[in-house]
C-alpha cells in the first residue's frame, strides 16, 4: 500500500557520512566488551531501561522495562540478569530473543542526562535460584533474561536535554496527548470494533478502572 514514505529517496551510508561527518577518535573507540565499575554502578541505580530486540522476520521491537533500582542483576562484568514481572503476556521480547538472541539495552537514571547502552546476546531461563535472586516485593521473577554483554558505552545527554525529560510535565504534554481522557480508553478507540468483541462494556468507560486495579495488585 502506498504511504507518505514513498515520496522520499533513501540515501547511502556514504552520503550520510558526507552530511554528518565522522566521530572523534575517542568517541569511535569508547565501546568496551565488558562492564566497567562505573557502568555497573550506573545500571545498579537505574529503575528504567528500554530493550530492543529483533525477530526472525527482521521486525524490531522496543520494550520499556521498569523496576526498583538494582533489579537488573550484574552477575559478572560480562553478564546481566533481567527479571520479568507480570505483564500483558504478548511476550514480544521473548519471541525475538528465542529467535535471534540479539538485544540492545539503554539504561536511564532519573536526573542524569547521560545514559549507558549495552548490546549483546540473550536467552530466557526459568532457573528457580535466579528467579528468586531477582525477587521484588517478596515475589520471585516470572522469568529471567540473561544477557551476554558484547558492547558497553555511555552516550551523551543531548537527547535527554532536548526532550527536557527530567523537568516534569510543565508543558502539559500528558494533558495534550490524552485530551484530558485516560490512555487506555483513547488508545483502543481506533480499534473499537475489534476490541469490542472481547471487552464489551469495558470499552465504554470501565477499562481504566480495570487497568488501574491491575497496576495496584499485579505490579510484581
Amino acid at each position: 500500500m502506498p504511504t507518505a514514505a514513498d515520496a522520499y529517496t533513501p540515501i547511502t551510508m556514504a552520503r550520510i557520512r558526507e552530511i554528518i561527518g565522522f566521530p572523534d577518535q575517542f568517541i569511535a573507540e569508547k565501546k568496551e566488551p565488558q562492564l566497567g565499575e562505573f557502568a555497573m554502578r550506573f545500571i545498579a541505580h537505574s529503575p528504567f531501561f528500554c530493550a530492543a530486540t529483533s525477530g526472525a522476520d527482521g521486525l524490531m521491537d522496543v520494550s520499556p522495562k521498569g523496576d526498583p533500582p538494582g533489579s537488573v542483576r550484574i552477575l559478572d562484568p560480562w553478564t546481566l540478569a533481567i527479571p520479568d514481572r507480570p505483564g500483558n503476556k504478548l511476550a514480544d521480547t521473548f519471541e525475538n530473543v528465542t529467535a535471534t538472541s540479539s538485544i540492545g539495552l539503554v539504561f536511564f537514571v532519573p536526573g542524569l542526562r547521560e545514559v549507558i547502552r549495552v548490546n549483546g546476546d540473550a536467552f530466557v531461563t526459568d532457573d528457580p535460584e535466579l528467579l528468586s535472586m531477582l525477587s521484588a516485593d517478596s515475589k520471585p521473577a516470572v522469568l529471567a533474561t540473561v544477557v551476554r554483554v558484547r558492547e558497553v558505552f555511555g552516550q551523551c545527554g543531548k537527547a535527554v536535554i532536548r526532550a527536557k525529560l527530567w523537568e516534569g510535565d510543565t508543558r502539559g504534554l500528558a494533558e495534550a496527548a490524552t485530551l484530558g481522557g485516560d490512555f487506555y480508553t483513547l488508545s483502543i478507540a481506533e480499534q473499537a470494533q475489534k476490541i469490542n468483541n472481547s471487552l464489551g462494556d469495558l470499552v465504554n468507560g470501565g477499562l481504566y478502572d480495570v487497568v488501574d486495579e491491575n497496576y495496584r495488585t499485579e505490579l510484581f
